[in-house]
């Protein structure tokens, strides 16, 4: 089977980029951080025996301190330049009997990736193009979550928000925000001095632990082991430092049957999904906060404990989903 293995930035995506603002050290930041991400799928890939895989990688990233791509069953393709990118993805997106592609959701990124990826017929493990929209926008997945009856903060209203007590604590984020970017927690009191951006929205803050669940979808979803997400706040901006696992068992427990509900809002979906939620002081507290239609770098450790590749359970799940 062949495979190919693609992180946006990493791979050359950074060349297309649409956000022309970023600065030199924002876009070198991306490239090295989706790197290591890609560096994690492949490494991960190589133990399912087997899979040819081909890498578009952006040439300035140290790919000379990467064993595995100087394995006999990896083609690495350098990307020097944004016609490069586009003209190589397109040829080995068709040869590839699956795509696994990383991108986040932000300016749209991921929903452009996997209609350019299906437009040229590949076959590419993310969920639709409906599910990835709603899901894309925290706006839209706060009312799927709620039509399906999964606990989930509301968004405030003006007039809620007038109603609320000063010393009450709200968050504000961006409709298409990943992870925690431009993500902050203030009172009442401290929004009233705010001018929010059109695209931002307000919930109610929710206090508890913070819990990452991965699920690999497809006919015989699996529900990974839930993982505690790291989330400063500094001066009242929220930033996400990482995952670790050694979840408590009664956290882990709450966690999975949370996710178990979501599994039906991506009916048909093949690949990975990851759920943020918050587990509260009791079940009837627990909360999801947003759903992320991509691989997530809960991949890194999640695949570090795993006995087996990751990437071969998703592809067991695609081919099965195919087969049936």
């Amino acid at each position: 089977m062949r495979i190919l293995l693609l992180e946006f930035f990493s791979s050359g995506g950074i060349f297309i980029d649409s956000e022309c603002e970023r600065s030199p050290h924002e876009r070198s930041t991306l490239v090295d951080e989706g790197w290591k991400m890609l560096q994690a799928l492949l490494r991960d890939a190589l133990r399912r025996d087997g899979l040819y895989i081909d890498v578009l990688l952006d040439e300035s990233c140290d790919h000379t301190t990467e064993e595995a791509l100087l394995h006999a069953n990896v083609n690495c393709h350098p990307v020097a330049n944004a016609e490069q990118f586009t003209q190589q993805l397109d040829d080995l997106a068709v040869t590839a009997d699956y795509v696994i592609a990383i991108a986040p959701e932000t300016d749209e990124l991921l929903s452009q990736l996997a209609a350019r990826l299906r437009k040229c017929g590949a076959s590419v493990l993310l969920p639709s193009a409906s599910q990835i929209c709603w899901s894309s926008s925290k706006t839209q997945t706060c009312q799927m979550l709620t039509d399906y009856n999964i606990p989930t903060p509301g968004i405030l209203s003006q007039k809620q928000l007038a109603s609320l007590n000063q010393d009450a604590f709200v968050v504000m984020k961006p409709d298409d925000g990943a992870g925690c970017v431009d993500t902050r927690v203030l009172t009442i009191a401290e929004l009233s001095s705010v001018k929010p951006n059109s695209d931002m929205l307000i919930q109610p803050y929710q206090s508890g632990t913070d819990v990452s669940v991965s699920v690999i979808m497809g006919n015989n979803p699996v529900v990974m082991s839930p993982l505690y997400q790291q989330i400063k706040n500094v001066n009242q901006v929220l930033s996400f430092t990482g995952v670790e696992g050694d979840v408590a068992a009664e956290h882990a427990e709450r966690a999975t049957q949370l996710a178990d509900r979501c599994i039906p809002l991506f009916p048909g979906a093949r690949g990975w999904i990851g759920i943020d939620m918050v587990i509260g002081e009791t079940p009837e507290d627990d909360m999801v906060i947003e759903i992320n239609p991509r691989l997530t770098s809960s991949f890194c450790t999640l695949s570090e404990i795993a006995d087996v590749s990751l990437v071969g359970m998703i592809l067991d799940n695609a081919t099965c989903h195919e087969s049936t």
